[in-house]
């Protein structure tokens, strides 16, 4: 059984209590990366709750990894999130300041030991958002069919570093004055079934869509598909050339288009999509910022996300609330999303045909798409607004930063 720590600083205090509570709250996000210095993920997430906060007149800051200075909320020490873990006990003093400090994963257990030892009492909200061992066993060789694809290289550091995460986030689950996740599967991947009914689940929410050009101006061509991602086994990239290839058996002219990596950079890709007779149905504009990627969903019918393990991915959400249809594996916070048939289409992991038949389906059916995704764009709406999950977070960070008269 693993331990989450206890759920309040001291005692439970009482609604009266609660609303007693100073309303400007100081919050300091510890985040092992962050915009802009690295896209997607973890650091999105922090940095959509980080600018709500500041929104609604909280003092939010950030404690993080990377380069870029040129916001003084934002504190960073070390270049990586490697460094980061070296380096954020050296700024412990920080805490100090702090009514509650939101960390995210276990990157930081060295500055919550740093603050052990100091005897810093500021309570400690730890969110964690993917299980390092489910990650590690993604990266593992998978078939596709009669195709065996190979897994990560570097087994041996692999296991080390996943290892060495899992740790980290456990021992920072004892030091937190309270655990939360951010999708029930995160809770199971952690705590098993029986504990995750007792666990706190805040899904990730998404601010309201702006209507304001990408500074890009991008217009892109409409395309039928569209994949929105890094390269990695874990993402199970090398599966979109076959869901090409059989979409395009049924809707001839189907192109693909991917952003978040270049093709032509991925010789074993290209090589795949030329043995599957569509390497030049496939187009890319590379890597984007996320502010860059809305006119991509706009101009895609569908979206195609075939990954073996992830959190709540942002992806989805971003695009149920384009009114973009999602076609994914029904794998971690995926069905969380997705509600199959109704705001998205769920399908077996690593069978591209079944993907590629939701996806025909879409296209071949305009009624069809257009209830999907307004009926995606609702949920989004109703179920992963920002606004909702920063309520709950505030929530939590009251009765954590209450202090009873002793």
């Amino acid at each position: 059984m693993v331990p989450v720590g206890p759920q309040v600083l001291r005692s439970t205090p009482s609604v009266s209590d609660r609303d007693d509570a100073v309303e400007a709250l100081r919050i300091l996000h510890v985040v092992p990366y962050f915009p802009p210095d690295r896209v997607g993920g973890v650091g999105e997430v922090a940095a959509h709750v980080h600018a709500e906060l500041l929104r609604r007149g909280h003092d939010s800051r950030v404690l993080t990894s990377g380069r870029t200075q040129s916001d003084p909320r934002v504190l960073r020490t070390g270049r990586t999130p490697d460094g980061f873990v070296l380096t954020s006990p050296l700024k412990v003093n920080m805490t100090r300041w702090a009514d509650v400090l939101h960390v995210h994963h276990g990157e930081a257990l060295g500055l919550l030991a740093a603050m052990k030892i100091l005897r810093i009492q500021a309570p400690i909200l730890l969110t964690l958002h993917a299980s390092p061992a489910k990650i590690g066993r993604s990266l593992r060789a998978y078939h596709l069919g009669q195709l065996t694809i190979s897994g990560e290289p570097g087994l041996l550091r692999r296991t080390v570093v996943t290892r060495v995460r899992q740790a980290m986030d456990r021992a920072a689950m004892v030091l937190a004055n309270q655990t939360t996740f951010i999708a029930r599967s995160t809770a199971v991947d952690y705590l098993g079934d029986e504990q995750a009914e007792l666990s706190t689940t805040i899904y990730n929410g998404l601010p309201e869509v702006a209507d304001k050009p990408s500074r890009m101006s991008a217009h892109p061509a409409p395309v039928e598909l569209l994949y929105v991602g890094s390269y990695s086994v874990r993402k199970r990239v090398q599966a979109l050339p076959i869901v090409l290839e059989h979409v395009r058996r049924k809707v001839p002219g189907a192109r693909l288009r991917i952003v978040g990596f270049e093709p032509t950079e991925r010789p074993e890709f290209m090589h795949l999509a030329r043995v599957h007779g569509v390497h030049d149905a496939i187009v890319s504009p590379g890597v984007l910022r996320s502010e860059d990627i809305a006119p991509y969903y706009r101009a895609a019918q569908v979206l195609l996300v075939p990954s073996a393990y992830e959190g709540l991915p942002m992806v989805i959400m971003e695009a149920m609330q384009n009114g973009l249809p999602c076609v994914a594996t029904r794998v971690s916070g995926h069905p969380e999303i997705i509600e199959d048939e109704k705001t998205g289409f769920l399908t077996p992991l690593d069978n591209p045909s079944a993907m590629a038949e939701a996806a025909v389906r879409i296209l071949c059916e305009p009624s069809l798409a257009e209830r999907v995704g307004a009926a995606g764009r609702e949920a989004i709406a109703k179920q992963f607004a920002l606004g909702r999950q920063v309520e709950r977070y505030l929530d939590v960070y009251r009765t954590l930063a209450v202090r009873l008269p002793t």
